[in-house]
Order: structure tokens, then C-alpha cells, then sequence
């Protein structure tokens, strides 16, 4: 008896391309048959569970549909579930503690737990909180508001740094291997809090360390609200500064009539400054004896100080010892009365009126009535300058001047700095007539 394989449905005709697909077909059954009676264990694909400051976590992870799946902690079955319809299934973990935990997912092919498929997780809950920053402060702060200081501080390696200024948080850096760190920060006027807090890579906090420091450097930015007059202005938080080293014309003091150039001194002043971000700079005295501060004005890289005095707005007026740049308006001020701007021009310094010449006939008789003589007495063309009152916006000088006689202490101070009349300032501390003046 043999046996022919053209017996078998599908390899009848004899023809190849029918034999090739009927041989697929009876493979195929073949396998699924074998699969039923020998199945084999399903697949198991877990989630990554990173560490975590959490005492809840989630075991997940991916098999075939329907399959028991079973977590076991040191070989014992702690929890059980089947995959849904996707596949998928996990695991509540729920009020661990600090520490590392090793568990067992199993998934199986049917509750009889043959055919399993196991794979081992480990699970990190990291509760301890990071050492609390200690940062060191500076030791000599910058002189300008706009520069930035550099604070160091050390805490626990690897762990981020969250630090902020009068609650103005700053980017956030990290401690390298030794722990320690760096913060570059700019300050605002008057005291700063500092806070400092250490995050490490689950999210876990550091009591918050940090410090206090008073911040009064000698330039800072402000905005002027209002000019008063040529050297007068008020900043934000409603604060009066003076000019420091030079005086404008008055035009709002309460004993004292508008001066001449007043007016157009306390003009430009306001068409420079007003309304507009300005650099305030002290010299070595914070106020004057009004309680004004007292700084000298900057507006980018011009000193409005200088450029009122150098333009004929204002003349030098120093007073020790706040002299930084007493030689700047000096100078300033030669060069407007050389080319006679502002204040030292005519408007304010009027032309000599001239005397018409004066002739004087007298005779002298002899004793010849016929005999006379004619004796004619010229008296020479002479100029006189009208002086500058109060309202002028100066002084004239006149170093023959004593204390006593000067009108007031403005004047004192105008001999000596702009006449040169030294013989006021008998200390030589560039104050004149000290003992009236201060």
C-alpha cells in the first residue's frame, strides 16, 4: 500500500503554486494545534519606576490580554490581577516608607500558574531631606547699583539650588561633587533677604537658609518725579536731592526773589531729568543740613551737574567735603564765562553805561581887568557797571569784602571758589567764612 500526496486536498491538480499555499495552511494548523496542547509563557514588558520621595507608587507593565498576572514580595504572592483586553496591568503600592524595595511580577498563561513569565522591579523611596544651604555673603559690596555680587554657599553634592532676592526668584544652579555653588545676583536699594533652598532629584526640600544684607551704594538708579528747580529735583519715594557742587539761579526760595537765568536754569533742568530713569551718585555726605540728599545727577554718560554749569545754568559752589569733581566744574564754569553763556552773559551782566564828559570854565582875575585867564578842567570819560543785585543770578567780586559784609553765605562761597579770594577761607577747608557758614 503507498501513499501519494496527491491524495490530499490541495496537491490534487499537481500544480506548484496550489501545493506552496496548501502547505502554508496545514503549517499554520499544525502550529496553533501545537500551541493549544504545549502553550508557552506569555511576554512581560514592566514600566520604569524611577526614584521617588512618594510613599505611594504604581507597578505597571504589559502582557498578553486576560492573563493572571502576580506581584510577590520575598516569593509571596502580595497582590493579583488579570490584564485587561489591552494587555496592561498595575499594581498600587501604597504607604512605603524610606528605603529601597525589590518585588516579583509573574505573569502566567492560566490561574494554575504554569507557563510563567517573571521579571524582578526595584523600587527607591528617597524621604531624607537634603543638608540646608549656608551661603557667605560678600565682603565688600559694589559701589554701583548695577553691578552684581557673587555669593558662595555649600550644601548637599548634586542637588539644585533654588535662591531668590525680596522674593524675586534667580535662575537656578546646582552644587557639584563637594557641594558647593555660586549665585551672581544683583540687589535692590536698602536691606535684601536672601533665601536659599537645596532640591535634590526626587523633589525633596531643604529648610530654607540664607541671609539679610543692607544694600547703599554710591550710584543708584531712580526715576525723577518732578524737577523743583536748576539743582533741585524729586525721586520716587517722594525724596528731595541737591545737587551736589553747583548752584543754579533761585527761583523758589522762600526769603529770596526769582534771580536772573532762573527760570531757563530750572527749565533745562526739567528737559533733561524730568520724568526719565536717572543715576544718582554720593559723594562721602548722604544729606545737607534740609535733609535733601545729596548726589551728583547722571544721565547716561553725561554729568548733568557739569553740563548745567559748563552751558551757564549753574556756577560752581563746593562745599568739603563732597569735592569729587570740584576741578570738572571749575573748569566747566571758566569756559561759559570765557564765551559769556547763561548767567555770565549780557542778560544777566548788563554792558557799562557810559558818563558824558564834563567841562568845568573858571576865571581868575589879575589886576589888569583886560588880562584873563580861562582855566578849563576836563575830567576824563569813566565807564561804572551797573552791579548784579540778588535778581542778577551773581556777585560781584570784591575780595576787599570781609565775612560780616557779605549778603550771605552763597556769596562767602562765591568769593572764594569763583573770585579766588582766599582770605575767606582761613583754614583753608575750602568753607568760607566758617565761622558764619556752618
Amino acid at each position: 500500500m503507498s501513499f501519494s500526496l496527491k491524495k490530499i486536498p490541495g496537491f490534487r491538480s499537481g500544480k506548484l503554486w496550489k501545493a506552496l499555499i496548501a502547505s502554508g495552511f496545514y503549517l499554520f494548523g499544525l502550529l496553533t494545534i501545537l500551541a493549544v496542547l504545549f502553550p508557552s509563557a506569555p511576554t512581560l514588558a514592566l514600566d520604569k519606576v524611577d526614584p521617588t520621595n512618594k510613599s505611594s507608587v504604581s507597578v505597571a507593565g504589559k502582557t498578553y490580554a486576560g492573563k493572571p498576572v502576580y506581584l510577590l514580595k520575598d516569593n509571596e504572592i502580595i497582590k493579583s490581577i488579570k490584564a485587561d483586553s489591552t494587555g496592561k496591568f498595575y499594581f498600587a503600592l501604597n504607604d512605603l516608607k524610606d528605603g529601597n524595595y525589590t518585588y516579583t511580577v509573574e505573569a502566567c498563561n492560566s490561574d494554575k500558574k504554569n507557563k510563567c513569565k517573571s521579571e524582578n522591579i526595584l523600587i527607591a523611596i528617597d524621604q531624607t531631606l537634603p543638608i540646608k544651604p549656608v551661603i557667605a555673603l560678600p565682603d565688600k559690596l559694589p559701589d554701583d547699583s548695577e553691578e552684581q555680587i557673587v555669593i558662595k554657599g555649600v550644601s548637599e553634592p548634586n542637588t539644585k539650588i533654588i535662591a531668590s532676592v525680596q522674593s524675586n526668584e534667580l535662575p537656578v544652579t546646582t552644587t557639584d561633587e563637594k557641594g558647593e555653588f555660586k549665585i551672581k545676583t544683583g540687589l535692590v536699594l536698602g536691606t535684601n533677604t536672601i533665601n536659599v533652598k537645596a532640591v535634590d532629584n526626587v523633589g525633596n526640600e531643604s529648610a530654607i537658609g540664607g541671609s539679610s544684607i543692607d544694600f547703599n551704594p554710591a550710584k543708584y538708579k531712580a526715576k525723577v518725579i518732578r524737577v523743583i528747580d536748576g539743582d533741585t529735583i524729586k525721586i520716587e519715594g517722594d525724596k528731595v536731592v541737591r545737587y551736589i557742587g553747583i548752584d543754579t539761579p533761585e527761583t523758589v526760595h522762600p526769603s529770596k526773589p526769582v534771580q536772573c537765568y532762573g527760570k531757563e536754569a530750572s527749565d533745562k533742568n526739567k528737559e533733561l531729568v524730568e520724568g526719565k530713569e536717572v543715576k544718582l551718585e554720593k559723594d562721602v555726605s548722604e544729606t545737607d543740613k534740609y535733609g535733601r540728599l545729596l548726589r551728583y545727577i547722571w544721565l547716561g554718560d553725561m554729568l548733568v551737574n557739569e553740563y548745567l554749569t559748563r552751558e551757564g545754568y549753574a556756577q560752581s559752589s563746593t562745599y568739603p567735603p563732597d569735592v569729587k569733581y570740584q576741578d570738572r566744574f571749575l573748569e566747566a564754569q571758566k569756559l561759559a564765562r570765557e564765551e559769556n553763556k547763561g548767567l555770565w552773559g549780557e542778560i544777566c551782566n548788563p554792558l557799562p553805561i557810559p558818563i558824558p564828559k564834563q567841562t568845568t570854565t573858571s576865571s581868575t582875575s589879575q589886576s589888569s581887568p583886560s588880562q584873563s585867564t580861562q582855566q578849563q578842567i576836563t575830567t576824563p570819560q569813566t565807564t561804572v557797571t551797573q552791579p548784579p543785585t540778588q535778581t542778577g543770578g551773581s556777585y560781584t567780586c570784591d575780595c576787599s569784602k570781609t565775612c560780616p559784609q557779605m549778603s550771605s553765605c552763597d556769596e562767602a562761597q562765591y568769593q572764594l571758589n569763583v573770585c579766588g579770594c582766599k582770605a575767606r577761607d582761613g583754614d583753608k577747608d575750602g568753607v568760607a567764612c566758617d565761622s558764619d557758614c556752618q
